[in-house]
């Protein structure tokens, strides 16, 4: 994506105070709507349903279409977006008509549909609001659900002025009138009306849409010839499932409990004379849903929550995340509905928080769809010898680490920080501020102690520690202040020294290869040892291993299964310290006598990649005995996503500047964190704001708590 255009979306003022306004408000009303609703249950009988349903798509198709002919509709069944956009032509064209209404269909963005029909002098009407407006500014939606979101009142006024040839004042409630009046005279003279559908049932041949506004209604009744384009994904069997779907859909789009409207149409509506024709689009639709790895892609109903939570579009919109549909599942189907020329860029867009999976009605795991395909597309030129050739060549990987120990010390400034890269690197990191790489890293720190360390006489449950790279050589105190608290708490802890790295880095960036090499060379290190558990400290290794593993490695039966057992050993710190709170058999240390506050950043892949949430309070609690000031959405991605934050340091720091405003209004000095990428940013935005507030791992916090009285 072209640095001009994101830093465009950064800067533009309006886009920024609207996305956060909506990213504040949706929450809260999302929350409301769905009170009394068990969403986890709901969104587990979509995904159930839609799973099967893409299963015998096919089928379902056949039975719709049936269904529906038999209910006096016509139904076409288009392979492409061409066809579509031709029987479209040719069924307007066979009424006579050059005036086509329209009723919002993303479907209709999808294949281009106005800009055909007006090659063939075929006037369209765009009679949504919100779709009216981008019409008249010949954009594009940026976003599903809320087309024009990004657009003010005055952007508005002065597309009105140009459309109705009369000024037109900034007043929201001027404008509506506005439209109102200009719409209705297209309402009562369009001669064909297009709609798209949010569900389509197979044993009925019904369709269904919801709707906020009328025009829903007055283009599916008031035109002879009512056109329904549809994606063959949306055909659901009965009408229980189509009710699921439209429960969830205002709910998760927009928190609203219902829409103002909700249609089922079956066959020609109004009487004699009148047509219903049904245009359905595979558009690879039919083939995507027999693909094993991508098919639950198709499982969405395009309420757009994706886009609603996404720290990212909240900073540069629609317009620059996404194609056509936006938002996380947008960055997926791109590649599918529109090539993958289309999606290179956008790809690299997601910063992996995981987000848009904890909210989508389908459970679709976006987030893994979106890294997985990320091995398809172009990668620049040297990514695979950095991955292939260094990272996974564990001596060589270190070797380099330690050089660039040296390498450093002319770009350190106060602090020891590095302000300023030479040449092409102060480009890409636009001048951040980054941690130094630490004189010694842990693996030798711990080498040097293992004469000195006395086993204890008590057989204890044996914990290996995988300490990550970040840690390792960046934060070798941090790596050392775990094992003090494993031990402490009752854990023997080892530190297996030919671990590496987990190969998070060449998966995201699409070297699967790579990944898979790197996870058997890890699990051959850790399995080497027998323990009970295997300890990280950051989340996104832990995520790797006990997911990722297992994933890459899924079609090799011998390793899947040495995957799976290593999964089921492996933890956060957090999860097995919390094991020990409350036995009474820990000997903490007095502290200073008064009770300290701290925030707490929830990690992204701590909570959403591993559903650790509870725990590291509880190990703040009543191991540490700190009081936690809440933050708001202390859950939201602070704006790392390794390195990401070196690729997209823009965007990177805007979302970095939202943590900080929360983190400055519980008033703790103290923000506790269970990872160390957090750490590093976190680090970064309180410095640049010289708050005073210091970032420590929870492991830290401990550590220090049972060695004080």
């Amino acid at each position: 994506m072209a640095r001009d255009v994101i830093n465009q979306k950064i800067n533009d003022a309006f886009l920024r105070k609207a996305l956060k306004n909506f990213a504040a408000a949706y929450p809260v009303a999302r929350a409301k709507a769905f009170e009394g609703i068990d969403f986890e249950e709901l969104r587990g009988r979509i995904a159930a349903f839609k799973k099967e349903g893409l299963g015998q798509l096919p089928e379902l198709v056949e039975e719709f279409r049936a269904s529906a002919e038999q209910a006096g509709a016509t139904v076409h069944l288009c392979t492409t977006p061409e066809d579509a956009n031709r029987t479209i032509l040719d069924i307007i064209r066979s009424k006579g008509a050059d005036f086509l209404v329209k009723s919002k269909a993303m479907t209709s963005e999808e294949i281009e549909l106005n800009h055909y029909l007006e090659k063939h002098d075929i006037r369209c009407l765009e009679t949504d609001l919100g779709e009216w407006i981008i019409q008249l500014a010949g954009e594009r939606p940026s976003h599903m659900v809320m087309p024009a979101i990004h657009k003010n009142r005055e952007d508005v006024a002065e597309l009105f002025s140009r459309e109705t040839g009369k000024e037109c004042p900034p007043d929201i409630p001027y404008l509506v009138q506005v439209a109102r009046e200009t719409l209705r005279s297209g309402f009562l003279t369009g001669q064909v009306g297009l709609s798209g559908a949010n569900v389509a049932i197979a044993d009925s041949g019904a369709i269904g849409i919801i709707t906020n506004e009328g025009n829903g209604r007055l283009v599916t009744t008031l035109p002879q010839t009512h056109i329904a384009l549809i994606g063959v994904e949306k055909i659901v069997p009965s009408l229980a499932e189509a009710l699921d779907v439209i429960e969830i859909l205002p709910k998760n789009a927009t928190g609203q409990k219902i829409t103002s409207y909700v249609s089922f149409i079956k066959g020609p509506t109004g009487g004699e004379g009148r047509e219903l024709h049904i245009v359905l689009l595979d558009n690879g639709r039919l083939k995507l849903a027999a693909d094993p790895d991508f098919s639950e892609a198709l499982a969405c109903v395009k309420c757009g929550a994706c886009a609603n939570v996404c720290p990212i579009y909240e900073i540069v919109g629609g317009h620059v995340f996404g194609h056509i549909y936006v938002g996380g599942i947008g960055l997926v189907l791109t590649p599918f509905f529109h090539g993958f020329d289309k999606a290179e860029e956008i790809l690299k867009l997601c910063i992996g928080c995981r987000k848009c999976n904890e909210v989508c009605a389908a459970k679709i795991d976006i987030e893994g769809l979106i890294v997985d395909l990320r091995d398809k597309i172009k990668k620049p030129v040297g990514q695979k010898f950095l991955f292939g050739t260094l990272m996974k060549n564990r001596k060589l990987f270190h070797t380099a680490l330690r050089a660039a120990y040296i390498a450093q010390k002319p770009f350190q400034g106060k602090g020891g920080r590095i302000r300023h890269l030479p040449l092409i690197l102060n480009r890409e990191t636009a001048n951040r501020s980054l941690p130094p790489i630490a004189e010694k890293p842990f693996r030798d720190l711990i080498l040097e102690q293992s004469e000195s360390r006395v086993p204890s006489p008590q057989p204890r449950e044996k914990v290996l520690f995988y300490s990550g790279c970040l840690a390792d050589f960046v934060y070798p105190e941090m790596c050392q202040d775990t094992v003090e608290s494993m031990e402490a708490l009752g854990y023997e802890v080892s530190f297996p020294q030919k671990q590496t790295c987990c190969g998070i880095p060449a998966r995201y960036s699409g070297e699967m290869e790579v990944a898979r090499d790197m996870a058997r060379i890890n699990m051959e290190v850790l399995l080497e040892e027998e323990a009970d558990f295997v300890v990280t400290i950051c989340p996104t290794c832990t995520m790797s291993i006990k997911h990722d593993f297992p994933k890459l490695l899924a079609g090799e039966p011998a390793w899947r299964e040495k995957a799976e057992l290593l999964a089921s050993k492996t933890f956060n710190f957090s999860e097995l310290a919390a094991r020990k709170a409350g036995t009474g058999d820990i000997r903490m240390g007095s502290g200073n006598g008064e009770m300290q506050t701290v925030t707490y950043h929830d990690a992204c892949h701590l909570k959403r990649g591993c559903g650790v949430h509870e725990e590291p309070r509880k190990v703040l609690r009543e191991l540490v005995g700190v009081e936690i000031a809440e933050m708001t959405d202390c859950d939201k991605c602070c704006g790392f996503g390794g390195s990401y934050a070196i690729k997209y340091p823009e965007i990177s720091q805007e979302v970095l500047k939202n943590k900080m405003e929360n983190i400055a209004a519980t008033g703790a000095k103290t923000v506790a964190v269970d990872c160390p990428g957090c750490k590093l940013q976190v680090e970064e935005g309180l410095e640049a704001g010289g708050t005073g507030i210091t970032v420590e791992h929870s492991a830290s916090l401990l550590a220090r708590r049972l060695k004080k009285g």
